[in-house]
């Protein structure tokens, strides 16, 4: 691509967008990562009311103005929790509503 644009490689990554997911993620996201070129921002589940699942916050601090989602993850592999989309899904609106933006979730 770069060569058929005469662009270089760092101006074509420089438009990468990018997705933010629990480090929790089935196999298949690293798929999607390297065929469709989607920068993975990973964030590492902790504990969250006793249960091992990602911060809502965590994952809104990583987004950015190339971020196209974030993925929830409902029924991780280690223990089978469900991230907390009801929080995530406020934090996002919330950040939609400050920047303008359009993530979404998935």
């Amino acid at each position: 691509y770069a060569e058929r644009h005469g662009l270089s490689e760092i101006e074509v990554l420089a438009v990468r967008p990018n997705l933010v997911i629990s480090s929790a993620f089935q196999a298949a996201w690293e798929k999607l990562f390297r065929y469709f070129d989607v920068e993975a921002k990973v964030v590492k589940p902790s504990l969250v009311k006793g249960k091992m699942a990602v911060d809502a916050k965590a994952l809104v601090s990583l987004c950015d103005e190339k971020t196209i989602a974030v993925v929830g993850i409902l029924g991780n592999h280690y223990n089978g929790n469900y991230d907390p989309i009801w929080d995530i899904d406020a934090q996002i609106e919330t950040l939609n509503a400050t920047k303008g933006w359009q993530i979404g979730i998935h």
